[in-house]
Formats: C-alpha cells, structure tokens, sequence
C-alpha cells in the first residue's frame, strides 16, 4: 500500500494515483473485516468483492472514522495482544477512496493483504454441545439465551484455551461461557436452580442477559467466566503456563447472543464450546470479578434522569478473589494477564487500573463510550504484577436520562444495571 508515501505528501497530491479496492482497500478488508463480513456472516453483508465493498463506499468510511469497526471500544493504553484497530493512515485510506469515487483498478496491481490479527486454539481435547437446537425468537433484534451443560470429565483440570463453534454464524453475536464450580459457595442448589429456569421454560435452554441467571431468579454470587467470544475469532489459548481448574461435578452455562437484524435463512442453533485441557499447570488462574459486594446488596442506584452517575471500587481485592475461587493462593501476589469489563446498557464508560503502592498508577483498560454488544477481553503483551500494598479500581459511570427513564438498581436483568471487572489472574508460585 501507498501509506507511508500519502502521509510524507500529506494527502494526495495532484500527482499522486487515487487510491484503488485492489491496491489500498481490499488488504485491509481481507485482513480486518472479511471475518465477519462475508455471505451468511454476523456482519450482516459480505465485503468479498470490488462490487460487495463499491456499494458500501461511504458506510465504511464512516463506520471506521467513528471506530465502530472494525469494534475495538479500548481507548489507547497498554500494549495488547491481538489488537485489530486500524491505523490512523489505514482510516484515512477508506475516507479517500470513498471521496475519490470508490474506484477498482487493476487486480494486475493488488498489493499483499494485511496480516490477519487475532489468536487461535492449539489443539482442542474436550467439547461441550446444545443438548438440543434451539429456535431463535427472530421477533426480538437481539435474543439473550443460557444453555447449562454439564462437565463429564471425571478428572481435575484446568482449561488452557477454548474456542467457540456457533452453530448459525448468521445469529450468534457472541457467546460467553461461565463456569460453576462443584465446590461453588451454594452447593448442588445452583445446578438444581439452573436445571429449573431450563425446564420451566419452553424451548432450549433460558432467558438471561446479565450473566447465568434466569429471568425471575439470581444465583446470589458472582460466577466465574471463563470465556468471551466474537464472531472472527479462532479461538484463544491462555497464557501459557497458566490454566483454570474445573472440576468433575461442575457445569458450564453458554450464554448465547442472537441478533436478527442481519440476513439469515435458518432461525436454529446449535452451537458448540471446545476446550484446551491440561492435567497441571504452573500456575492456577481463573477470571476474577472484581466489584464492590455491597453494590449487589442494595447500594448501587441510579436515579431516573441522572447522567454521569459514577461507581468506584478501589482496593486489594485479593480476599475477595480467593472468597470466590478456592483454588486460588494469592498472598505473594498474582499476575494480570487480561481484563473484561460488564456493564448493561446505561453504561457509558468504564476504566480499570492497578495502583501500585509507590503512587503510579497503570492502566489496564479504559472504555470512554460503552457499548454492550462488543464486550472484549483486552489482554496484555506483557502481565503486570500485583504486589503487596497495591490496588485495583474500577469505576463504571451510567447515563439514566432518557425520557422514560426510571430508576435502576443491581441486578442481571435487562432493566437492571452492574458493574464489573473480570481480571484474568494467576496465582504466583
């Protein structure tokens, strides 16, 4: 691509070639956006071709100006892996091109397409599947859907990388996987909890948005994720050496994100999560949720009308995350390997820090504008260490002003709110 020759020109000059689909669009199409938008994809339409990409022109130059897509809602901060954000130069290709008139060129001059971004699962050893299909309520833009699957490993051990196969690329939005534990703080209640929302309702599965709970009901303690996927994906192994435990007696709960507004022809799913397995690892991690327990409790509110309404949790949260996972030892410290952020959809933004004891602070992800159906996890090139003496904070801010606003208090329902940092962590040995 002609990149480094438009910024030195500062434009394109009168003597400079107009950008071409087969020169300057499609290797950034073919390495950023192809994964989702392509026939039958979540994307909606496919960007396969000159004709595909030349009736979109102005849509694109849009959406990538605005940072909508490729979807990357981090602000600049560290440094991550698998980071997809197209460069400055790169979005100013697609504003060109679509001021230019959009034009082919020749396919004698396309230029090498962009590396593709993302991570990939090793190897696969175990897999959990939708006991049934299920019917997507194609009445509803957006249909959130829990489906509890039973771990039959009769052995301990700990996940090291997952994967996702949606069943309908052209519904499943995202799918997130939770795990509850066989020695989780309320016993076999929650599994008999679960097994009830699925059995009272009709079809597959239940209806949750938040987390695992169902529409009625909460499971009164925070679960422990253990995946988050998005259409593109090719899976993910964790960082290596590091692993969550899982025991025979667990379940997992795939919650499954349907969005109808794209073109489709079938409404079921079927859709499968595989596993990496390990027997040990060097070091026990687990995704932690990191919040203030009193918010679930009563003390969070979000008054009708209000904007900016803000919520901070800011301190060492090691007690918290071994309360919440057993296998876990933390009083040398842990690693930071990733952060998610959960919010619903009267979040506005979100920021998560370590505060190290010497008064620095380091930021591990900042949202500035919150958008509910792209919840990633940014994970780190590089862990930061949590030591003794530190912190970690997150605050979420909420805007409630809409005119048929009322007020909103903690909960997993879609007219409730939350707020929470899940750190994948591990344990220092």
């Amino acid at each position: 691509m002609r990149t480094a020759l438009i910024l030195l020109l500062g434009g394109w000059g009168c003597s400079e070639p107009e950008p071409t689909y087969w020169t300057d669009i499609r290797p950034v199409l073919e390495g950023r956006c192809t994964n989702c938008h392509y026939e039958g994809g979540i994307g909606g339409f496919a960007l396969s071709d000159f004709s595909s990409a030349q009736s979109v022109h102005t849509l694109m130059a849009d959406a990538t100006r605005s940072g909508s897509m490729p979807p990357w809602p981090a602000a600049e901060g560290p440094a991550y892996a698998y980071d997809w954000r197209l460069t400055e130069a790169e979005i100013q290709l697609f504003e060109d091109w679509s001021q230019t008139g959009a034009i082919e060129g020749e396919s004698s001059d396309a230029a090498p397409l962009l590396e593709r971004v993302g991570s990939s699962l090793s190897r696969s050893d175990a897999e959990l599947t939708m006991p049934e299909a299920y019917t997507v309520n194609v009445d509803w833009a957006d249909d959130y859907r829990c489906f509890p699957l039973e771990w039959t490993g009769q052995e301990a051990s700990h996940i090291t990388g997952f994967q996702v196969r949606p069943g309908n690329e052209a519904l499943v939005h995202h799918v997130a996987a939770f795990l509850i534990s066989a020695d989780n703080l309320l016993g076999d209640s929650v599994f008999e909890q679960l097994q009830t929302w699925d059995e009272n309702e009709e079809g597959a599965g239940y209806t949750c948005f938040g987390g695992p709970s169902g529409p009625t009901g909460d499971l009164d303690l925070p679960i422990q994720q253990i995946a988050q996927w998005v259409p593109g994906n090719q899976g993910l192994d964790f960082p290596e050496g590091t692993g969550i435990e899982i025991l025979p007696g667990s379940w997992v709960v795939l919650q499954v994100h349907y969005n109808t507004e794209g073109d489709f022809r079938d409404i079921t799913d079927q859709s499968t999560i595989e596993f990496k397995l390990d027997e040990t690892v060097d070091h026990r991690a687990a995704y932690a949720p990191w919040l203030n327990a009193s918010w679930a409790l009563g003390a969070m509110s979000i008054p009708a009308g209000q904007s900016g309404v803000s919520y901070t949790a800011e301190a060492d949260p090691r007690g918290f995350f071994e309360l919440l996972n057993p296998s876990l030892t933390l009083d040398a410290g842990f690693d930071i390997h990733a952060t998610m952020v959960h919010m619903h959809d009267l979040g506005a933004s979100a920021e998560v820090s370590l505060l190290k004891s010497d008064g620095s602070q380091w930021p591990l992800v900042s949202i500035p504008e919150w958008d509910f159906d792209w919840q990633l996890s940014y994970q780190l090139e590089e862990a930061l260490r949590f030591e003794e003496g530190d912190q970690i904070s997150v605050t979420c801010t909420f805007d409630n002003d809409a005119p048929d606003a009322v007020d909103v208090t903690w909960g997993e329902g879609t007219d409730d709110e939350m707020c929470v940092a899940n750190l994948y962590i591990s344990q220092l040995e």
